[in-house]
């Protein structure tokens, strides 16, 4: 999904600076990583040609905002003992079982340096929108507009909030 969604947002993005993964990581896919302020701005983009389509919308101004920076979630090689011992119970007693898991997990190195190989990166979460429009005193046209917004960031519509512009 995460993938989809940097595919999606590369088309937002011509030549634009990107954000390098921290130090110490790399991306064995070369995905591009956006910083937040042009992950908001992508999208900040998109609402506001989503919201020009609707009949009423009029003038738009967006606002988002995240609950994040995102993660970078790095590729880890796990390796797991179990070692289990049976201990013959006494004069009739019933067996007793001891059981002792060792689960160590490290990270992939790239190319035999300290670079941890980045698996994937989430985009950040949204965690509200603001919508000013010349429509919004039409109940329909804000409900649309509300449509819209939850739809297209997954988001509950108690974090969209629709005025009129001034």
């Amino acid at each position: 999904i995460a993938g989809m969604v940097l595919i999606l947002l590369s088309q937002f993005w011509g030549g634009e600076k990107t954000e390098s993964p921290p130090q110490g990581a790399v991306s064995g896919d070369n995905l591009a990583q956006f910083t937040s302020e042009d992950y908001i701005r992508a999208l900040e983009n998109k609402l506001c040609g989503l919201m020009g389509s609707i009949k009423g919308v009029g003038q738009v101004q967006i606002m988002v905002t995240l609950e994040n920076t995102g993660e970078y979630v790095y590729a880890q090689e796990e390796k797991r003992n179990v070692d289990k011992n049976v201990e013959p119970g006494v004069e009739g007693a019933p067996d007793k079982s001891y059981l002792k898991e060792n689960v160590q997990q490290t990270y992939i190195l790239m190319n035999g340096q300290k670079e941890a190989l980045v698996r994937t990166h989430l985009e950040p979460k949204v965690q509200g929108v603001v919508v000013i429009c010349e429509g919004a005193d039409n109940i329909l046209v804000q409900q649309s507009v509300i449509n819209v917004v939850t739809t297209a960031l997954n988001i509950p519509t108690t974090r969209v909030c629709v005025e009129k512009i001034a």
